[in-house]
């Protein structure tokens, strides 16, 4: 499970952005995960959880925010979303696609308790 991984990072990136900036406690962290990430939402709250239980980030929310696949054509430059692998532009019906979102895993923001 690769997921674990990549929250203690996640984790790791928080903690020292809350001792930059002297922070103690968190509502929440947002993330973006694109469709192609090979990430499982559902794996990624369960080993927060069982990674923040104990800590300072103990009760914070995550929140997953999906990231469609978007391709922009470099025929037309036309972008669009697509459910899954995309084999033309729907505009001018080119091949010569590019991914431009749907890999990513970022933290978009974090909330810092009142």
């Amino acid at each position: 499970m690769h997921e674990m991984s990549l929250v203690q990072n996640i984790i790791d990136i928080v903690e020292q952005e809350m001792d930059r900036h002297r922070v103690e406690k968190l509502k929440a962290i947002h993330l973006a995960v694109g469709r192609m990430s090979a990430v499982v939402p559902e794996q990624l709250t369960l080993c927060f959880e069982i990674l923040t239980s104990q800590t300072r980030l103990a009760g914070t929310a995550l929140t997953i925010r999906m990231v469609p696949l978007t391709y922009q054509c470099a025929s037309c430059q036309q972008e669009f979303t697509s459910e899954g692998i995309a084999g033309n532009c729907p505009s001018c019906h080119s091949e010569n696609l590019e991914m431009i979102f749907g890999r990513e895993l970022k933290i978009e923001f974090i909330e810092v308790m009142d």
